[in-house]
């Protein structure tokens, strides 16, 4: 549930109103409101109005962990105050779900609602793993994929790689073996870095794969272009976008593992 402070804060930020009716924020039908209004504003073309979107979410509910992930990702000034927001949206996300975050685990990103608090804890786990706090990010991780193994949240590329990041290769590889989706560009470049860190055969073919899928991907990595500072809303295949989104999340296993580095420089690639 939330706490005074939480409410104190979304006040500071302006997401929700001070004289608003913290009881009324459970409502069925205020929850479901924010809801839809939330999913209409991670639809939106561009960060302005995506937070406007979150904005009118949360003045329905303040537990809406959609619309707090949302806000974390497009308006936090840095990596502490996203991450305290995110802390909050799973918070958030506790007390809209009450008693079927236990009832409901194992399939619990089955409802839109499930789904946003397993995005808002995967969320967490990446950002307090880019502070430095591995084995925290790791439990978060590990919790998601217990709510729920199919990974309809798909945080199995970003733990695969902070798993990575940790030497924790045999974890990574399990991780990465029992994902039912490829990923696409994201999960190409973590089975690279595994088959690279492990010594694995097949490590210069699955480099070839995972450029093929992005070619951008290697410039961001290497850190020949920086990657932007906030999350893209759109984030197409193949492209730049989706090239920045692979570095900010895996960049750091690249730079940890030896050689990587001096490894991908050999890719063919786009720049």
């Amino acid at each position: 549930m939330l706490t005074n402070e939480d409410f104190d804060l979304l006040i500071a930020y302006d997401l929700i109103a001070k004289d608003s009716d913290r009881a009324m924020m459970l409502d069925a039908q205020a929850l479901d409101d924010a809801d839809l209004l939330a999913q209409s504003a991670w639809d939106m073309p561009n960060a302005r109005a995506g937070l406007q979107g979150a904005s009118a979410a949360l003045k329905q509910s303040a537990y809406c962990a959609s619309a707090l992930t949302l806000v974390s990702l497009l308006a936090a000034r840095d990596l502490d105050e996203r991450i305290r927001l995110l802390e909050i949206a799973l918070r958030a996300g506790e007390g809209a779900l009450g008693a079927r975050l236990a009832d409901e685990a194992g399939s619990l990103g089955a409802t839109p609602r499930g789904l946003a608090y397993l995005e808002a804890r995967q969320h967490l786990a990446s950002a307090i793993s880019v502070r430095g706090e591995r084995e925290a990010g790791y439990a978060h991780w590990r919790e998601v994929l217990r709510l729920d193994p199919s990974d309809p949240a798909k945080c199995s590329f970003d733990f695969a790689d902070a798993l990575i990041d940790g030497e924790k290769y045999d974890e990574a590889n399990e991780i990465l073996a029992n994902v039912t989706d490829d990923g696409g560009a994201r999960g190409a470049y973590a089975r690279a870095l595994l088959a690279f860190a492990t010594k694995a055969a097949d490590a210069d073919a699955k480099l070839d794969a995972a450029v093929k899928a992005n070619g951008f991907a290697p410039a961001y990595l290497i850190g020949d272009r920086k990657p932007p500072k906030t999350t893209p809303m759109e984030v197409p295949p193949g492209g730049r976008e989706e090239a920045g989104v692979i570095a900010v999340n895996a960049g750091a296993a690249w730079a940890r593992v030896p050689g990587a580095i001096a490894w991908l420089r050999t890719a063919k690639t786009k720049r």
